[in-house]
């Protein structure tokens, strides 16, 4: 869910250059939240 939010909000900011900025950023923290959950998730399944 976190990784689908990170793209749509970095498309999002490529279409309204006015919030261009705090666009990019919250993608970037849903990306690395995203990343996160996915490495917990998989560390849990493999061990």
């Amino acid at each position: 869910m976190c990784l689908i939010g990170s793209v749509t909000l970095a498309r999002i900011s490529l279409e309204d250059p006015a919030r261009n900025a705090a666009l990019e950023r919250w993608s970037g923290v849903c990306l690395v939240l995203g990343l996160s959950l996915l490495g917990v998730a998989l560390h849990r399944a493999h061990g």
